[in-house]
């Protein structure tokens, strides 16, 4: 159990060290691309007092189809309040292949959103890197905000548009990892655990780590999803998200 530890931090320590290589780099544009071609109107809101004479009030989103024309690799949309987190997210064989690379496969210093070769977006745990920067508010860059408690309490919860279904996800832990401190567990980057024990190990692992108390609760029953940035304050560490699905869903196979 101890080897494979190792082995699941060498790998994580691996694909985090790609996420603080262009941390100090000069980005070229706040996005790593445009993605107005890609939004299409959405269905009228519901009529409200505040709408009740705009029946058609609407505002565009992406539309994951057209992403997908572009691109095979998309595998859904993220998506914060606000959209201050609104993108889309793509899965390679590989985890360095994304890194440096926009929605059209050419090479953008930001990259984009990808999700760990290791798993897929039914996984017991879907984790997600992407980058973020100290100057520009590209990609993961809001992440940071969760450092603070009282931002938390305000945008606890975000969501993930698939093909099939919009997910609902509540984060349960922030935690800022030090890649320097080789007994800092890196565990939350592997996408399914071998046993309930082994996930229960891992929630009450992390918990040791957390930067505030949140109060939400975790069952061995739980689908999670991690999302993983640069701490802009220093390249060695990151900033990791927690957070468990709380719409109905069908329990996986692989659970």
């Amino acid at each position: 159990m101890k080897h494979k530890k190792i082995k699941l931090a060498a790998l994580a320590i691996v694909t985090a060290g790609l996420l603080g290589g262009i941390l100090y780099s000069e980005f070229g544009a706040k996005k790593s691309y445009d993605y107005t071609e890609y939004y299409v109107e959405s269905k009228p809101s519901k009529t409200t007092k505040e709408n009740k004479d705009d029946k058609e009030a609407s505002e565009k989103e992406l539309s994951l189809s057209l992403l997908q024309k572009t691109n095979k690799d998309i595998v859904g949309i993220l998506e914060f309040d606000d959209r201050v987190i609104y993108e889309p997210v793509v899965q390679a064989p590989d985890n360095d292949y994304y890194v440096r690379k926009n929605i059209k496969k050419e090479y953008a210093n930001a990259g984009i959103p990808f999700v760990s070769a290791d798993g897929n977006i039914d996984s017991k745990n879907v984790v997600i890197y992407g980058h973020s920067s100290k100057w520009n508010n590209i990609i993961f860059t809001p992440l940071m905000s969760y450092i603070n408690q009282s931002y938390y309490k305000e945008h606890p919860t975000f969501h993930f548009i698939t093909e099939n279904e919009t997910r609902t996800y509540q984060i349960f832990e922030v935690m800022n990892i030090d890649l320097n401190n080789l007994n800092d567990s890196l565990e939350f980057t592997q996408s399914n655990w071998d046993s309930d024990t082994a996930f229960n190990a891992f929630i009450s692992d992390s918990i040791n780590r957390e930067l505030y108390k949140t109060g939400v609760s975790i069952n061995t029953d739980d689908k999670l999803m991690t999302l993983v940035t640069c701490d802009t304050r220093n390249d060695n560490k990151r900033i990791v998200i927690l957070a468990k699905r709380t719409d109905k869903f069908k329990k996986s196979i692989n659970s």
